[in-house]
């Protein structure tokens, strides 16, 4: 598809080069590459515009639905995670980091524990569910107070989420003792 028919494409569905850049999951940048010519339009995106061209009102009402949810999911990146917690009157704090990418979770804090899980974006609800497994280190402490014994031990989480625009702050139950996550948006994968 020639840069003229991107353009044209975008007219038919009433999308903007952004609002197109959201439904690939692409810059802004290179849609507008795209759209002037200076890069070849993938045959991917030819074929998923003219699949969009061709479907019923409906349908398409559909597909294009995704922009609103689009814009509450959790983005693939880097993220900053910021716990606080207050056990017998006293505030106690820990940060750690994490990579989200296709639906997985991996990360780490700075004492050592290491959390896999996924994230899935419920369009019903326009929220993210989290799912979060951590494996403690033997004789690690979580800032809710709980402690690990000589062998370790594992944790699960789950948690809902709104997207990180650049902060998402919610609670979760930690060993009974209630943690509040802060989720920092750093900034996107490298290549």
């Amino acid at each position: 598809m020639p840069d003229h028919g991107l353009k044209v494409a975008l007219e038919r569905l009433g999308l903007k080069q952004t609002e197109l850049a959201e439904l690939l999951s692409v810059s802004p940048r290179t849609v507008s590459l795209w759209a002037t010519g200076a890069a070849a339009l993938p045959g991917p995106v030819a074929a998923y515009l003219r699949v969009v061209q061709s479907l019923a009102p409906a349908q398409l009402s559909l597909e294009l639905g995704r922009l609103d949810g689009r814009q509450r999911m959790l983005d693939e990146g880097i993220y900053s995670l910021n716990y606080r917690a207050e056990i017998a009157g006293q505030a106690d704090a820990d940060d750690g980091l994490a990579v989200l990418r296709n639906g997985r979770i991996l990360g780490s804090d700075r004492w050592g524990g290491v959390f896999t899980g996924s994230y899935l974006f419920d369009p019903a609800t326009t929220s993210n569910t989290v799912h979060i497994r951590m494996q403690i280190p033997p004789g690690g402490r979580l800032i809710s107070g709980y402690t690990a014994g000589p062998k370790g031990s594992t944790l699960d989480f789950v948690a809902s989420l709104e997207r990180a625009a650049p902060v998402s702050t919610t609670v979760v139950d930690v060993a009974g003792q209630p943690v509040e996550v802060q989720l920092t948006y750093l900034g996107p994968l490298p290549n």
